[in-house]
């Protein structure tokens, strides 16, 4: 993209190659965390400000790590849905971060069985989404399957409102630890499948209204390499979720 162009409302699907986030695994949490932090930035700003020539024409690089390491990404609008692919990460003395590069795409890697979603890379990282200036709770997984909830209803472990709200994962964590003593918990059931969610769920002050504020508008863009639509929440800042 070039300079002063913008992703559609300043959205994208973020997808990294999967060797770069076996790169950024090798550094330390802190290193993590600022190196993506910096990625979901493009968001906002996409074209950056080193666009590269011959062999890697269409590719940008982000400076990150307090300038001494780059990343190679490349920023499209596909389908009107804004797309970020990033390719890698290098130092950024003595070109090393292009021989990289260049080495990547000329293996024709980005194919869709090679990369890794923003979401995903995160819980691989083991990286709490608001260390990285995003929201983890603003989406709406797919319903657990109606037998599911009914158990848990019939239970008394929760209310059918918000039983309907949760996932597979979250309704099985709900149903394994909402108990006190033997009895229903409904606090402690919907604390568990928050915590099965994300971690340091035990810090929320309210967990019933995150989950009831799944009934609002979904945001439902189509992100292409996901073939999905976005879960999370109408109007959200920044990258899109499939799952």
């Amino acid at each position: 993209m070039r300079r002063g162009q913008r992703l559609p409302n300043n959205q994208a699907e973020v997808v990294f190659l999967d060797s770069f986030v076996e790169q950024v695994a090798e550094r330390s949490v802190h290193d993590q965390i600022d190196v993506l932090a910096e990625v979901i930035r493009l968001c906002d700003e996409p074209a950056g400000k080193h666009p590269l020539r011959a062999p890697l024409v269409g590719w940008n690089t982000l400076d990150v790590l307090g300038g001494h390491h780059r990343v190679v990404y490349r920023a499209s609008i596909v389908n009107g849905c804004g797309l970020i692919e990033v390719l890698c990460i290098g130092p950024r003395s003595g070109d090393v971060v292009y021989d990289i590069a260049c080495a990547l795409v000329d293996a024709h890697l980005l194919t869709e069985s090679e990369v890794t979603a923003l979401w995903d890379a995160l819980a691989i990282l083991s990286i709490i989404e608001e260390e990285v200036g995003l929201d983890g709770w603003d989406y709406a997984p797919p319903p657990a399957p109606d037998g599911m909830v009914r158990a848990a209803v019939a239970a008394g472990v929760l209310d059918e409102s918000v039983a309907r709200l949760m996932s597979l994962n979250e309704l099985q964590a709900a149903l394994e630890h909402g108990w006190n003593r033997g009895e229903p918990g409904p606090e402690a059931a919907v604390l568990a499948a928050l915590e099965r969610a994300r971690s340091r769920a035990r810090e929320v002050v309210d967990a019933r209204s995150i989950i009831l504020a799944r009934l609002g508008g979904r945001c439902a863009v189509l992100m292409p390499r996901a073939g999905a639509r976005c879960i999370r929440r109408e109007h959200h800042p920044g990258p899109h979720r499939a799952r």
